[in-house]
């Protein structure tokens, strides 16, 4: 196909999307040389191939008029693979996608950066040939086909479809003209979102706003022109507005709204001054490290920042604002929504809510973004369950197990989910609900990859048949691929393995030499339907799906994850052991992430104890550095797990010791390491049937004794009013231990 031909059909093509105010996507299948060819007939494309074919552009770069993502040869990327992400503040006219690995996370984002009247050119080898590949392409394909206003043009064709045949004008739902409504606001919708966000500051304390929209509705611009009034009302008064999001870049949308709409501010970093008024970014963690004095907090992208830490943020200011996509580009708003929702009506039950559903950058039913939704399950909407549940599992038993002999538990193949689209969009809803950094990818791993395996849990008591709960796993270790020559490479430090993170991180960090001659099924997402969560549900369905292992012949069950009170506690009680935690925080959850094992047969258990007891032997010693931020209650879940075998043996001499402080005998400094081997002896006799208060009360040992924090620290945390309450803290609960075990006499 001559590019003489192409250029005028792809001028007519871009043409009609503009004035449909809509995004296109066309696929050119066939080489890169024909491709490129063709894409050098557009001036968008030569300009960046001419003039910038060996360098990059700068993420900050605002408004680039081509972006080309992928690792071909032929046509040089201006965008990183790994940075595609710093691209979605900005704009673009033409995309070139060339990735051999379709990288379906980096088309999805980058797709959020073109204008409408854009053209997405996705460049592929043989259609045919992609679609035995891959079932989620096959899939992929058959929605493009199925949206007239996309074109798939091939090498081998002749002819180009005819550019009318290819167009469904649409009238537009609204005249995108700025200034149309005060404020600079552009719909209805970002103008009542404006005037709520204001109104935060004026109303009540403790009320919060949620504020949700998909990508493209001028959700960070509505927070820019909201701080713009604000500002400008208190010029001349000290005002004080923070933003903080998981990342700064998220924020790129936001600043450049800001600093268009107030030029005479004073900029200096992430600081605007106006008079004596300010705004200042500050990361979550320093917020809740040293809370400041703040007339308006805002929370961008909150959907990517645990619910323990917006709520921990909910305690400690009062006018907040949170913004967040819902189900964009940036996964798990649907998890966001129904679990800080939860927590809001407990905190704050005045909170309000608004979603903003009208899009701004392009029309409503956007061709390009209903195809990135559909393909990538990005609006899948969790069903409704029609099952019958138990109201809660403690009081109502008999129940309760009635209801789970009435369900069923199956393992899905990718090809059953394929054929089954209803099916897929409930278990992936499911698998959203669960996890705060969904992707896109994640689909995709669920319908390739050989290791991995789907296992559900179905309701069978009613004609819809519902999906209860969902275990995304892989297999892992010896049977998968991995020889003598990838384990000498990995022990070298000089490549690291995909789809076998279990024995990996065993072997590199836990110094397992043999880690790889072990099988291993890892659950890499498991979740329950929120309809039904805390009925344990979830502990039936684990218990389930380590019977699948068995079956198989796995020697191990295991799982990574952001580690906190409450999962841990899941873990715990299912049989897990903690073999390593991570020693630097999740970027995006803020945890350190936890590996935790169950062995399924003798061998594998008798090395499980081992790897318990060289996580336990280095675990106080890393308290004082790299674990110094876990919190006394995490540690106190830890340390209740330990084994008497692997403590100190408490001495006559330090049982002595303990008893004169309790009795104010001696001073805390010379008995202090006897009190804390004690304390390790005695939390190992804590059990389910202590009392809130002694478990309370146990974690200001923990703090001053295990994890050395200071005195004044301590105090602070805990209520204490210096030194003297502590140290008589200390004594009365030690006191009140060496009563209540055996009489004082013994340490266990």
């Amino acid at each position: 196909m001559p590019a003489q031909h192409f250029s005028p059909w792809i001028k007519d093509y871009a043409k009609q999307a503009a004035l449909n105010n809509e995004r296109r996507l066309v696929v050119l299948s066939g080489s890169e040389s024909w491709a490129l060819s063709l894409l050098l007939s557009l001036d968008t494309v030569s300009a960046v191939v001419s003039g910038n074919a060996k360098r990059e552009l700068p993420s900050s770069a605002p408004h680039s008029t081509c972006l080309i993502y992928g690792d071909s040869r032929v046509l040089t990327a201006n965008v990183k693979q790994k940075r595609y992400r710093d691209k979605l503040g900005s704009e673009s006219d033409v995309i070139v996608f060339i990735d051999s690995q379709f990288t379906i996370d980096a088309f999805a984002a980058l797709s959020g950066t073109l204008r409408a009247g854009g053209i997405f050119f996705l460049v592929l080898p043989s259609l045919a040939e992609k679609c035995q590949q891959s079932l989620f392409f096959k899939r992929f394909l058959s929605l493009i086909e199925a949206m007239p206003s996309h074109t798939i043009i091939t090498e081998a064709s002749a002819k180009l479809p005819p550019p009318s045949m290819t167009i469904h004008l649409h009238k537009p739902e609204y005249e995108p003209m700025q200034g149309k409504y005060p404020l600079g606001c552009i719909t209805s919708e970002q103008y009542h979102a404006v005037q709520a966000i204001v109104k935060v500051v004026t109303g009540h304390r403790k009320r919060p706003l949620v504020l949700t929209a998909d990508r493209g509705r001028g959700k960070s611009s509505a927070l820019a022109l909201a701080c713009v009034q604000l500002l400008q009302t208190h010029e001349h008064h000290v005002f004080s507005i923070i933003i903080t999001a998981p990342d700064i870049q998220a924020l790129a949308v936001f600043f450049r709204q800001l600093s268009d709409s107030l030029p005479n501010a004073e900029q200096r970093g992430n600081t605007f001054t106006l008079g004596k008024a300010r705004l200042d970014f500050i990361a979550v963690e320093q917020l809740l490290k040293q809370p400041v004095k703040v007339n308006l907090l805002l929370v961008d992208e909150a959907a990517a920042i645990p619910v323990y830490l917006l709520e921990q943020l909910l305690n400690s200011y009062h006018r907040m604002v949170f913004s967040s996509t819902v189900h964009g580009y940036e996964g798990a708003g649907r998890g966001f929504t129904l679990k800080f929702q939860q927590s809001l009506t407990r905190l704050c039950p005045q909170w309000l809510s608004l979603h903003i559903n009208q899009p701004i950058r392009w029309r409503v039913n956007d061709p390009l973004e209903q195809l990135v939704f559909d393909s990538c399950l990005l609006n899948a909407e969790l069903p409704i369950l029609a099952a019958q549940v138990p109201i809660n599992s403690d009081n109502n038993a008999t129940e309760n197990t009635d209801f789970l002999a009435a369900t069923v538990f199956k393992v899905i193949s990718a090809e059953q989910l394929i054929t089954d689209e209803a099916l897929l969009q409930q278990v992936f809803a499911v698998l959203v609900t669960a996890h705060y950094q969904t992707k896109p990818s994640d689909l995709k791993l669920l319908l390739d990859n050989p290791q991995v395996q789907l296992a559900c849990l179905f309701s069978k008591n009613n004609k819809q048949v519902d999906v209860l709960a969902v275990a995304l796993l892989m297999n892992e270790g010896t049977g998968y691929g991995v020889d003598d020559t990838d384990v000498k490479a990995i022990k070298n430090s000089q490549r690291r393995l995909r789809n076998h993170f279990l024995p990996q991180s065993l072997f590199s960090h836990c110094g397992f030499e043999q880690a790889f001659d072990y099988r291993y099924l890892r659950i890499m997402r498991i979740a329950v339907h929120p309809q039904i969560q805390q009925r344990g549900i979830g502990a039936y369905f684990l218990e389930k799906v380590q019977q699948l292992a068995t079956h198989q012949g796995a020697d191990f069950v295991g799982s990574s994850f952001g580690v906190n009170e409450q999962l841990l506690s899941f873990w715990f009680k299912a049989g897990f052991t903690m073999v390593r935690i991570g020693f630097t925080k999740d970027k995006a959850s803020g945890e350190h992430s936890a590996l935790v094992i169950n062995g399924k047969n003798f061998r594998a258990r008798q090395k499980q104890q081992q790897l318990k007891q060289d996580f336990y032997r280095s675990f106080d010693y890393l308290l004082l550095d790299e674990y110094k931020t876990l919190t006394s209650t995490l540690v106190y879940l830890l340390l209740t797990k330990n084994a008497k075998e692997f403590l100190t043996e408490l001495t006559i001499a330090d049982i002595e010791s303990v008893h004169a402080y309790a009795q104010g005998q001696r001073l805390y400094s010379s008995c202090a390491y006897s009190l804390y081997l004690w304390c390790k002896h005695d939390l190992l006799t804590h059990d389910k049937h202590n009392s809130t208060d002694v478990i309370q009360h146990s974690l200001v040992l923990i703090a001053r004794l295990i994890q050395k924090h200071d005195i004044d620290t301590v105090c602070h945390f805990y209520g204490l009013t210096g030194k003297k309450a502590l140290n008589q803290h200390l004594k009365n609960y030690i006191s009140l231990r060496l009563d209540t075990v055996n009489g004082g006499t013994k340490a266990s």
